[in-house]
């Protein structure tokens, strides 16, 4: 039943980002733990970084820390790839689970699919049930949707099924988020044109200067992710109940 079914994945939602949540609280835990033991007094304890264990092929060796340096090293690795990492996860999972809902609802209608679209006589062929190439063509269309910008996301899935209005505040920031991933992965996290056209009014950076995802920006934007998913789910599982009661 979709009720359900969509009511299992707003939980799955929820727990997802909670998980998410939880693994940067207790890492930043860890980071504060790490800073207090390397100030404790009298530790002289040595440290050593066993690189040839790894990398030994490319010429990397050993690396001896003093303990006194730690907490600038922990400074660096917290703002230059903690920070990075985590909003790179918390934006892919919101595209999958984005996407993920969207499955849902055309699986559930399949007449929603663009009646538009062509298929070849191979991709029957490589198929053994309808529900099986059912959820191929669904695939097939959300992967394209995946490539336009955010804003063609919701216009797509309030074609499906309407949805709440979206402030463009809202949308503008999603955009910025999603296009830092995508900096952070494919241009070595410098900004660039595309950053800045995909960005819109919320872009954060010129071309050429460093994207920055520290301080508050991974927790605002795990904030506006969640807002974002749950504000979209709520209303149509509220719209499913009706028409199933």
């Amino acid at each position: 039943m979709l009720v359900d079914k969509l009511k299992q994945y707003k939980e799955k939602v929820l727990t997802e980002f909670r998980e998410a949540m939880e693994f940067k609280a207790f890492t930043d835990l860890a980071y504060l733990f790490a800073k207090k033991f390397a100030g404790l007094p009298e530790n002289n304890r040595r440290l050593v970084l066993g690189h040839s264990q790894y990398a030994s092929e490319v010429g990397m060796i050993d690396q001896e820390v003093n303990i006194n340096d730690l907490p600038s090293h922990f400074d660096n690795a917290k703002k230059n790839y903690f920070f990075s990492l985590i909003h790179q996860q918390q934006v892919a999972l919101f595209e999958h689970l984005f996407f993920d809902f969207i499955k849902i609802l055309i699986l559930d209608r399949p007449e929603r699919l663009s009646k538009k679209k062509q298929i070849d006589y191979g991709a029957i062929f490589e198929v053994s049930s309808k529900e099986e190439l059912l959820t191929k063509l669904v695939d097939r269309e959300l992967n394209e949707i995946k490539y336009k910008n955010v804003t063609e996301w919701f216009a797509y899935l309030n074609n499906l099924v309407g949805l709440p209005e979206f402030t463009k505040e809202e949308l503008d920031k999603l955009a910025e988020a999603k296009a830092c991933r995508d900096i952070l992965v494919h241009n070595a996290g410098v900004a660039n044109q595309i950053y800045i056209l995909k960005s819109g009014d919320a872009a954060r950076f010129d071309e050429g200067q460093k994207i920055d995802v520290s301080g508050d920006y991974t927790k605002d934007t795990w904030s506006l992710l969640v807002k974002i998913l749950i504000k979209t789910i709520d209303p149509i599982i509220e719209k499913a109940e009706k028409n199933s009661g």
